[in-house]
């Protein structure tokens, strides 16, 4: 069955589902039910590295929500 997530980060960037291109941030991706490693294409000023979801019970119009937010930069 269909299911839909968005990831969200402050630039655009393609996102990876597990460890192949697959869409880019801020726009809604299709994917099948189930379990799914999503991380951001290099550089890595992001955080978290990666994070497993699992999509189920998802719409084009209210879809799962993966946010990724800006490293901070080190000393």
């Amino acid at each position: 069955m269909a299911e839909y997530l968005k990831v969200v980060f402050p630039y655009r960037r393609e996102v990876w589902i597990d460890g192949e291109p697959a869409a880019w941030t801020q726009t809604v991706c299709q994917v099948d039910a189930g379990w799914y490693t999503v991380t951001l294409a290099p550089p890595p000023d992001f955080a978290p590295e990666c994070q497993r979801v699992e999509v189920i019970d998802t719409l084009p119009t209210a879809p799962l929500i993966v946010e990724f937010t800006l490293k901070e930069p080190g000393p």
